[in-house]
């Protein structure tokens, strides 16, 4: 079925490099200029600005005064305080010009705190001028903007250095003083700050009505599209992921159209992950490809993690062909650079895997080696033993033994090394190996085994101790300890039946049954080869294999009539299976 999503998915891959919205008066460029500034295209910010100066309204006072805050504040975040000199000078003049002395007073004794991240030290100044404003305030029994202007920035300070529960008091009273001057601009800067402080509080269903207050009033894009980030991730966070894909996608379009590429890039990546959760592959393959696009559209680092995050849920999709385009790219552009030697380790893996599918076992193997040795480059032990333990699977399943007992043992190696290592992955190492050298007749496997069993008792699964004492049952085979075999072969089928694999426990019986028919004990092979398919739903392919071992059985006691009887079914089972 395809993805609901898809056409809306489609028109953002389509319109990557944003949606123009015209201007025609100074409150439209007003709208562009902030988004810009929240977008970090801080020329753009600017050049809307000043057009929005000279644009219908750019006149009237309150237009000109935040259109040269945000050319102020524009040159500030870039860091070229000179620049942004003559927009406060300007600014300061107008609300003196205006009979706003006391604001234009604030304004030019604080400077460039108002405009950008204050300093420790500016923050403790910017505490005592919020008293003495509250004070006057209070006495004068009116609220004024420039309180609200230190509070917001003491807010930003505050919340870095003592966190969000000290910084929502004066948050709270920003957005008070600014609804009751009513100044919507500002105060849906101001809300959503208060939303993303009550979410980091842990008030999450307040949170989600103030970002619905922020939604509900006019504003820009990238405010909106904040709004809606902030919303996606309350409601996923309360496993509602119906209404979080709903908000996330409307958070990329925002974004998007805003051109505010790392919102748009992390509300992609975002629901990338939650359609991967629904079983949308298609829509989260889409929105990977646009969180992709919209980083490398901004030019951040980032964009190499999502490539990677894309070609995995490529592989998770089996479309090994396309995972391995991206794969491939992403490590052929991180190749003969120092950075990001971890990301690229790891699309080597994902490109291992790929081309396994795609039946070049060679360049698997290929890049597996190489993928464990940047991430030992990189001191990531456990990830280095993973990637020998893959290395050594396909070397296995390859036959060649002594390859893959060679990345079994290094991988064991890396993995006993590793401090605060994950015990599953030792398992998996222990039984790796254990089971290839009792393939190869190697009693020292019988003890990894036993290891790995120990392990699986104390940190796995019923159906891993299941595995490795079928493991276990094969490698005391190989070893010709007919009766341990017999013995584990029973107790994994057993332990298969517990974690609800039928098929591996009549697997596990089949296997014991034949074991016994090589000892000459046919008469309870039979047995065990009856009750294999009898107590339980097989497979076509188990139960063929269990009735030619109870024919075998019977013919070895000299019933022949019975075993013509389970021949013929057999027969008919068989027609069936090649139709």
């Amino acid at each position: 079925m395809t993805s609901p999503l898809l056409p809306r998915l489609t028109a953002l891959i389509q319109a990557a490099g944003g949606t123009a919205v015209p201007a025609h008066d100074a409150r439209g460029w007003l709208d562009l200029a902030y988004e810009g500034a929240y977008g970090e295209r801080y020329r753009g910010a600017a050049e809307a600005a000043e057009a929005g100066l000279r644009s219908p309204g750019g006149d009237e006072p309150e237009n000109q005064l935040m259109l040269l805050r945000i050319l102020a504040g524009v040159h500030e975040m870039r860091g070229d305080s000179e620049a942004s000199a003559p927009f406060c000078a300007q600014r300061i003049e107008l609300l003196r010009s205006l009979g706003r002395s006391r604001q234009a007073r604030v304004e030019e004794d604080l400077g460039p705190m108002l405009l950008r991240e204050p300093d420790r030290v500016e923050g403790e100044i910017l505490a005592r001028v919020a008293e003495d404003l509250r004070a006057e305030d209070d006495a004068a029994g009116t609220a004024s903007v420039e309180l609200a202007d230190v509070l917001s920035s003491l807010a930003v300070r505050r919340l870095q250095d003592e966190g969000p529960e000290a910084t929502l008091p004066l948050v709270r009273e920003t957005c008070a003083i600014l609804e009751q001057l009513d100044h919507p601009e500002a105060l849906a800067g101001a809300r959503m700050f208060l939303a993303h402080t009550l979410l980091l509080c842990g008030e999450p269903e307040e949170s989600l009505s103030t970002a619905k207050l922020v939604l509900a009033a006019p504003t820009n894009r990238a405010v909106r599209g904040a709004m809606a980030m902030l919303q996606a991730t309350i409601h996923h966070h309360e496993d509602r992921n119906s209404e979080a894909i709903e908000a996330a996608l409307s958070s990329v379009e925002l974004y998007a159209a805003a051109q505010v590429r790392k919102g748009a890039a992390s509300a992609a990546a975002l629901l990338g992950g939650l359609t991967s959760e629904e079983d949308d592959g298609e829509a989260s393959v889409m929105a990977w490809r646009i969180a992709v696009q919209q980083a490398e559209l901004g030019e951040f680092s980032e964009s190499r993690l999502l490539s990677l995050a894309l070609g995995q849920q490529l592989l998770e999709l089996e479309d090994h062909a396309e995972a391995e385009k991206v794969l491939d790219a992403l490590s052929v552009r991180l190749a003969g650079t120092d950075e990001d030697r971890s990301t690229r380790a790891r699309a080597l893996m994902g490109l291992g895997h790929a081309v396994t599918q795609l039946r070049r076992p060679v360049e698997a193997m290929s890049h597996w080696n190489e993928a464990a040795e940047l991430f030992l480059e990189v001191q990531e032990s456990e990830e280095a033993a993973r990637a020998h333990l893959a290395a050594g699977a396909l070397a296995a399943s390859l036959e060649r033994l002594d390859l893959a007992r060679s990345h079994y043992e290094q991988g064991l190696k890396l993995v006993e090394r590793t401090e605060d290592m994950d015990p599953l992955v030792l398992l998996q190492a222990l039984h790796s190996l254990g089971h290839l050298l009792t393939r190869a007749e190697d009693q020292a496997g019988i003890a990894h085994l036993d290891r790995a069993l120990a392990l699986a008792a104390e940190h796995g699964t019923t159906w891993q101790r299941a595995d490795i004492t079928d493991s276990l049952a094969r490698g005391w085979t190989a070893l010709g300890e007919g009766t341990k075999a017999v013995a584990a072969g029973l107790e994994a089928a057993d332990l298969f039946v517990e974690a609800g694999d039928d098929d591996a426990a009549g697997d596990a019986e089949v296997f014991a049954a034949k074991v016994l028919l090589e000892m000459g004990r046919a008469d309870e092979a039979e047995t065990i080869f009856r009750m294999s398919t009898d107590e339980r739903e097989a497979s076509p392919s188990l139960m063929a294999d269990a009735l030619e071992g109870q024919i075998e059985a019977l013919m070895r006691q000299g019933k022949a009539e019975a075993a013509a009887d389970l021949r013929r079914k057999l027969t008919r089972l068989k027609r069936r299976m090649r139709s």
